[in-house]
């Protein structure tokens, strides 16, 4: 039962998408692009929460929040470094889920609700490696719904390999994504 009420929830947190012209109209856990994460928490627990993805200053950085979400294990926001304001730039909200057969199945009914909303859009399925990952052994099984592409939302499952779990840095995870351009560019420029 709690697992048909988590899947009712996640099914529901789409709706906002059948009438969203773009992607900054897309809502997880209250959250949009475009909008300043302070509205949601102060400037101090968004310094206290940056999340040690880089030994140095890079042109953005990622905050996590893990207290008082409703469907999620974890958002992380992307933010722009010296921005006053702290503009939400991309969203990405992750289960963690260990077990990959279980992240494909929940993957699979969050991806049947989107087929249905996104029904006028062709979506894009595969598996790639994790950028992260220098081995390449970390792998992302993704759906990916593209709004004025590199724009997308996407839903992916990611298996990490044992060196990005051990190192603390990685969980295996089923993640829902809003990607903006800006952001997408930045990864594409290896995060720098």
């Amino acid at each position: 039962m709690k697992k048909f009420f988590l899947c009712l929830i996640l099914a529901l947190s789409f709706q906002s998408l059948v009438k969203a012209e773009d992607i900054s109209e897309f809502e997880i856990e209250g959250m949009s692009i475009n909008k300043s994460i302070l509205d949601y928490m102060s400037v101090n627990e968004v310094l206290d929460n940056t999340l040690p993805y880089f030994e140095t200053k890079r042109k953005y950085y990622i905050t996590g929040i893990v207290t008082n979400l409703k469907l999620y294990d974890q958002v992380e926001i992307y933010l722009k470094s010296n921005d006053k304001k702290y503009i939400i730039k991309s969203i990405v909200a992750g289960l963690f889920i260990d077990d990959l057969d279980q992240c494909l199945k929940k993957k699979k009914e969050i991806v049947k609700d989107l087929d249905q909303i996104f029904s006028n859009i062709k979506k894009m399925s595969g598996s790639k490696k994790h950028e992260a990952d220098p081995t390449g052994k970390s792998i992302h099984y993704i759906d990916q719904y593209n709004l004025g592409y590199p724009n997308h939302i996407r839903v992916e499952c990611t298996q990490f390999s044992d060196d990005m779990i051990n190192s603390g840095m990685a969980q295996n995870s089923l993640n829902v994504v809003v990607m903006t351009k800006e952001i997408n560019d930045w990864i594409a420029s290896g995060y720098k």
